[in-house]
């Protein structure tokens, strides 16, 4: 039996259609405080505990300082499924993507958290940076220090 290439090409769409990524929605994020043109913008964006603040990240973006700066801010924009997330900036001034950190582990580059959070005492927490991201955009304003 012959089948027609059209009804053939519909039947393969059909099995591949449950491979197609769920619909994305925008975090954006806005960096505050960016001071100079020295650099990136760099974003993690990381989507469980076991892999915050390390090199498994979900996500990843870069972006130039210099022509991207408005006033003391860059926005980057990441297209993520909903689910709950967290993420980490920096300016990276010395153009190697890594956070530069003392010997005390505290950042010694410009730098912020989801929910511009501020950890007095060791490492942040991945619980108190997570957010869910809706179907809906989000925005996210992080000061940098």
């Amino acid at each position: 039996m012959r089948h027609s290439p059209t009804a053939c090409c519909l039947v393969l769409l059909a099995c591949l259609a449950p491979l197609a990524p769920a619909s994305a929605t925008i975090l954006r994020i806005t960096v505050t405080n960016v001071r100079n043109d020295d650099g990136s913008i760099v974003a993690l964006v990381y989507d469980s505990a076991d892999r915050w603040l390390s090199e498994r990240w979900r996500s990843r973006k870069l972006v130039a300082i210099a022509g991207h700066r408005v006033d003391d801010m860059v926005t980057l924009e990441f297209d993520l499924p909903p689910g709950q997330y967290a993420f980490s900036v920096f300016q990276d001034l010395d153009a190697n993507s890594r956070l530069a950190r003392s010997f005390l582990g505290r950042p010694r580059e410009p730098a912020g958290l989801s929910n511009n959070l501020r950890p007095r005492l060791g490492p942040a927490r991945y619980r108190d940076a997570v957010f869910t991201l809706g179907d809906q955009p989000l925005e996210q304003r992080i000061r940098i220090e």
